[in-house]
């Protein structure tokens, strides 16, 4: 998250272990445009998955890649 901070990208993490669900009705009822996934599969490989809460589409990007999206 301290990459996304120095970037200037507001971050949030949710505090709980909660079920995708709830975490995504967090977001989309606070607004949050993106979300960023980061499970066991997107650690393994490195690249993260950024969902458009707007819009409902997701991909798989690098941190780097993530940044230069939302800048």
């Amino acid at each position: 998250m301290s990459r996304f901070r120095e970037s200037g990208i507001k971050t949030e993490l949710y505090p709980d272990a909660a079920k995708m669900k709830k975490q995504m009705g967090y977001a989309d009822k606070n607004n949050i445009p993106f979300v960023i996934l980061a499970g066991e599969n997107e650690i393994a490989t490195g690249k993260l998955t950024l969902k458009n809460m707007i819009e409902g589409s997701q991909e798989s990007l690098t941190i780097d890649e993530i940044i230069a999206r939302l800048s």
